[in-house]
């Protein structure tokens, strides 16, 4: 078509004023496609391998995944840590990745008690990621109980009774023969009449007991306990977890002390070890005395592990306490037939059952070490 040339520069601009809106409306239907596959996640990830407690002092080991250009990123990163006590005294320190990106660092805290640490990853300066959280519990090794200090205030002298339970001459002190060697443990067993044998239930904040759909009881607020390699619980050795210690899918892997057991599509086990599997701080190796028949102790060891969580259910706790509707260890025992029973409660603290309360019962019989 012929265009006189005074309309020619007219006609050159509508021309180009269409074709740029073309570009934008294919350009805008091309982020709509886009955008109807979610965007793949840009944070760093964090896992801790390691998490230590002794005394006062922290050992604190992982890696990062970090997004994007990783090895340019590594440089630019850090890994920040907060501890924060009870009285909201807070300390905060940070390390840096090496080439494996992977940190591990030892530091002296000055908080004591119950702890929360919170750690993070940061790229040049923003956080990046989720940040995970962690509860510790830190004692100074040079502290001693109150009642032992001179001018303790009216406090009780070893031996005379008073005291926190499981402390030297506390309420929950081991008494008579100490006895050493394993706690072999009956079976579970449904029967019409009831539950018989080696039990756990679990109890809700409210004390009410809770149905575990999995169990194999006809009352299902019961979870039946089955002897592990070892036959039940040793108190002349630690039963620590296996490496690894859980399934890829969160399953239990611990079979010496108990078979691991269905809970709520999980299969759960028990540890004891040196080192507590939740809190990172040392327990003691259980310990139980038998004086006139009946049975005393501490099981502080004592640890569930379930979905990849490990869970203290000892008692007293590995403080020396008993919160919540914790109990001191009880039990009978027959000299003559090496017959025995144990019970207490134990409080679960953090995790997915905060809050709710382990109730325990073993019977079965006693082998001394080396009989």
């Amino acid at each position: 078509m012929y265009l006189p040339s005074s309309q020619s520069p007219a006609v050159l601009r509508i021309f180009g004023a269409v074709l740029l809106l073309s570009l934008a409306l294919w350009a805008g239907a091309a982020g709509a496609a886009g955008a109807s596959h979610p965007a793949r996640p840009t944070g760093a990830r964090l896992a801790l391998t390691q998490l230590k407690v002794v005394g006062q002092r922290l050992t604190i080991a992982g890696h990062a995944a970090l997004p994007g250009r990783a090895a340019a990123q590594r440089g630019r990163t850090s890994i920040a840590f907060t501890l924060k006590d009870a009285r909201r005294k807070v300390e905060r320190f940070s390390t840096r990745l090496d080439r494996r990106f992977s940190f591990k660092l030892t530091r002296r805290t000055k908080l004591q008690g119950r702890i929360s640490l919170a750690v993070r990853v940061t790229i040049a300066g923003r956080p990046s990621g989720r940040p995970l959280a962690r509860a510790l519990t830190v004692r100074s090794p040079s502290a001693r109980p109150r009642s032992s200090l001179p001018g303790g205030g009216g406090g009780t002298t070893p031996g005379s009774g008073g005291g926190s339970p499981g402390a030297p001459g506390g309420p929950g002190a081991p008494q008579g023969t100490p006895l050493v060697g394993t706690f072999h443990i009956d079976a579970g067993v449904s029967q019409v009449s009831g539950i018989v044998g080696s039990w756990f239930q679990m109890l809700t904040p409210t004390g009410t007991p809770f149905v575990n759909a999995d169990s194999r009881a006809g009352d299902k607020t019961y979870t039946l306990l089955d002897p592990g390699t070892d036959g039940g619980l040793r108190t002349d050795a630690f039963q620590p977890p296996p490496t690894p210690a859980f399934s890829g899918g969160g399953a239990a892997l611990a079979n010496e002390i108990i078979q691991p057991t269905d809970f709520f599509g999980q299969y759960f086990s028990i540890v004891s070890a040196s080192v507590d599997p939740q809190l990172g701080v040392a327990d003691p190796l259980p310990q139980i005395h038998a004086d006139g028949g009946r049975l005393s102790g501490q099981v502080t060891a004592w640890a569930a592990q379930w979905n990849g969580n490990s869970f203290n259910q000892g008692t007293p706790k590995p403080d020396g306490g008993t919160p919540g509707m914790t109990t001191t260890l009880t039990g009978t025992y027959d000299a003559a037939t090496r017959r025995y029973v144990l019970n207490w409660k134990s409080l679960i603290v953090t995790g997915p059952f905060n809050g709710f309360t382990g109730s325990w019962h073993l019977i079965g019989t006693f082998t001394p070490a080396g009989g």
